[in-house]
């Protein structure tokens, strides 16, 4: 034979592995090549119909499709044999020879690569085997390390830096891009991107539905396109408008709690083919990112909040305090500090009912009125540190803070509205 292929298959038929030989020069790397000779060529056939076949004359048989790597004249006519690699019914590949001699190969040829096959596709299975252990144990290794580096921070910042990191060192590509949804515009937002779209693509919107990575977000599917002008759905008006060469790509949804929340999109690999696990690595660093960056954003919300909670609190025209369900004082605002006259070290040191005569009748006895969540108010009077006493409203009512049940009591000064009331009697 002059020359002649091993194509290697998975369980779905998919060509995972393959070789090609051409005289005395072996070509690997050739998977994405041998695809189309598995749709429609002789190694197509002979996986389809699980027999091997002999072609006398390649000229005259449908079934042969010539290839790129035949240096020779077109219209040569060549003999061709082919046989599938099976091991207990189970298909693992094929193998294919061609001699440029018309009519070279005979059915002892065939039955003899037919054994070669046999033998061969025990071999062939076994690394197979060993390579998808590998592979898994490359995924798991992957998935875990980037487990641990995207949860180590609840910096938002920080959280978007080691997704890009992960990512890019998972997949070995020369972008990384994480987009969210906006739910607002219905819109999707870069907020992360690595290499030299970096600077062109922050905060870029993208519609819903339009390019792959629009597509991914609306139908919640992660997809892998080796060949991006081959696809429909790639949108070429980013690369004109960044000067950014997309070959190939491979986007996966971001999902928290089951909903799509943004993509994750790694462009351009080694070789501008991704390998066959890319997708699965990618979906996985998917939905940690995905909880990631909603844990991170939910941190932030909650810091804002407490944020400006701390400032309500502490500009408060009224005093303040915060007390355990106990009544044990744990913080006290500015005002509360100011009107009774004592720093907040020594409030920290004292009970509610030191301050002031609660309404327990109103309260409950522990309290367990206020339970309910409403406000609760009556009238009662503050003792100062010197001994007088100021009437004042008291407003009642269960808070968290930091996730921990507590009791807010609001004190206003009731001072003024006694003297007009005792003013108004007067008159």
């Amino acid at each position: 034979a002059i020359s002649g292929s091993i194509v290697v298959i998975d369980d779905n038929g998919k060509p995972v592995e393959s070789a090609i030989i051409t005289g005395a020069t072996i070509h690997d790397h050739t998977t994405q090549r041998l695809r189309v000779m598995l749709d429609r060529g002789l190694a197509g056939w002979v996986v389809r119909h699980r027999t091997a076949a002999l072609i006398a004359d390649t000229s005259q048989d449908e079934r042969w499709m010539l290839q790129d790597y035949e240096k020779e004249a077109l219209t040569s006519a060549r003999s061709a044999v082919s046989a599938p690699l099976l091991v207990r019914e189970r298909m693992i590949g094929v193998m294919t020879l061609v001699h440029p001699q018309a009519g070279f190969f005979t059915s002892e040829h065939m039955a003899l690569v037919q054994a070669i096959s046999d033998q061969a596709s025990i071999a062939v299975l076994n690394a197979r085997l060993v390579a998808e252990s590998q592979r898994q144990a490359n995924v798991m290794t992957a998935l875990a390390d980037s487990a641990a580096a995207i949860t180590s921070s609840l910096k938002l910042e920080d959280v978007l830096d080691q997704i890009m990191d992960q990512t890019t060192q998972a997949l070995r590509v020369q972008a990384v891009t994480l987009a969210l949804i906006d739910h607002q515009t219905n819109e999707l937002v870069v907020h992360a991107a690595t290499g030299s779209v970096k600077h062109l693509l922050l905060n870029a919107r993208f519609q819903m539905g339009k390019g792959i990575a629009g597509w991914v977000a609306q139908e919640g599917i992660g997809i892998v396109v080796d060949e991006t002008r081959h696809d429909p759905r790639f949108d070429s008006n980013t690369d004109q408008r960044t000067g950014y060469s997309t070959q190939a790509i491979a986007c996966a949804p971001l999902r928290y709690r089951g909903e799509v929340i943004g993509i994750l999109e790694a462009l351009n690999p080694e070789g501008n083919i991704f390998d066959q696990d890319a997708l699965l690595v990618l979906t996985g660093i998917g939905s940690l990112a995905g909880t990631a960056v909603r844990n991170a954003q939910l941190f932030e919300h909650l810091q804002a909040a407490h944020q400006s909670y701390r400032v309500l609190f502490e500009d408060s025209i009224d005093p303040i305090l915060i007390t355990r369900w106990d009544g044990h004082i744990v913080e006290a605002n500015r005002q509360a500090v100011l009107a009774v006259e004592i720093n907040k070290e020594a409030l920290r040191q004292l009970s509610i009912s030191q301050l002031h005569t609660p309404d327990f009748e109103l309260l409950g006895n522990t309290f367990e009125n206020i339970r309910s969540g409403k406000t609760l108010s009556y009238e009662s009077s503050l003792r100062l540190r010197d001994g007088h006493e100021v009437p004042i409203q008291v407003s009642v009512r269960q808070v968290d803070v930091e996730g921990v049940s507590h009791i807010q009591w609001i004190l206003r000064d009731l001072t003024e509205r006694k003297n007009l009331d005792a003013l108004r009697e007067d008159l």
